[in-house]
């Protein structure tokens, strides 16, 4: 979002206190986008006030233009930006972070989720450690956010506060901390991810199958081939999009078994994406035996189709 043609170290006309006082919230949201990547203190400050926004769109455009200034901050692109960071009214990358830090401690709860979600777009070691903290936060939406933010951030070293998370109270922070895991593909994860998909709300169980997705191996492949006998739609399709992804011929026989499957989402059936993982393996494993199957098993589709 950043504006190249603008300078990096002076904010768009009007006064940075006003940025979040316009009546009305998409005005708001523009006047915050102007200022995505300027990295002079007052308007980097009157940004981070806007993440306490009534509105969550608002939050949102300030957390995105937030994200490009500390981008600029911590690895200027060019020689303007290296001298606007060190001219007088530039504001630093550590002192940013402080007063996001203090925001995550201080500020009402859905500030604090869009502190999160800023935090979650900085490439930083000391924001991976904020969002960590915010794990523990008292509400649900930020460990939420704080979650999907070390996800974001590929934050290996966040894996096992990311496990502890995955039995949280609240099943949005468990969903979120599954997708993180899957993100960042930590194998010490499988067997807490497979703990979450055996049992619980569908939401959940289905977060830790696509997370499975990105953890192939023999445990992963074991739970998401029983999964496709599970008694829940939701269950089944997200177990077959996973075995697309590290499925192998051991998984073709439950697969088969779900070409009559009408399940549907996404605007997709189960037996679609059945279809879809079997010839994932088949072209992964390059077997003549698996690419014959398959065309039998177009020529059977195309006759039930015609009778």
């Amino acid at each position: 979002m950043n504006n190249s043609n603008k300078p990096i170290d002076t904010a768009p006309e009007g006064a940075p206190s006003e940025y979040c006082e316009a009546p009305d919230a998409i005005d708001r949201c523009e006047q915050v986008s102007q200022c995505a990547g300027c990295v002079d203190r007052a308007t980097v400050e009157s940004l981070i006030e806007c993440l306490g926004d009534t509105d969550p769109m608002v939050r949102w455009e300030a957390s995105l233009a937030l994200a490009d200034s500390a981008h600029n901050l911590l690895r200027p692109q060019d020689l303007s930006q290296v001298l606007a960071m060190g001219s007088s009214v530039a504001i630093s990358a550590n002192d940013l972070l402080s007063i996001l830090e203090q925001k995550l401690e201080t500020a009402a709860p859905a500030e604090r989720a869009a502190v999160a979600e800023t935090l979650g777009r900085l490439p930083h070691q000391r924001a991976v450690l904020l969002l960590e903290r915010a794990l523990s936060d008292e509400t649900a939406m930020v460990r939420a956010t704080a979650a999907r933010g070390l996800g974001q951030l590929g934050a290996l070293e966040s894996s096992s506060h990311l496990v502890d998370a995955l039995v949280d109270p609240s099943l949005w922070v468990r969903r979120a901390a599954a997708d993180a895991l899957g993100a960042i593909g930590d194998q010490k994860a499988v067997e807490p991810l497979i703990a979450l998909a055996q049992q619980g709300p569908v939401l959940t169980r289905t977060s830790a199958l696509a997370a499975l997705g990105h953890l192939p191996g023999k445990p992963s492949r074991e739970t998401l081939i029983a999964c496709l006998d599970d008694e829940e739609g939701e269950v089944r399709w997200q177990a077959a999009r996973s075995l697309e992804a590290v499925g192998t011929s051991a998984a073709l026989p439950a697969l088969e078994r779900l070409l009559g499957d009408g399940f549907v989402l996404f605007d997709e059936p189960v037996r679609a994406v059945a279809l879809s993982a079997m010839r994932a393996i088949g072209q992964r494993e390059q077997g003549a035996w698996h690419a014959l199957r398959l065309a039998i098993i177009k020529m059977v589709g195309r006759f039930r189709r015609r009778h």
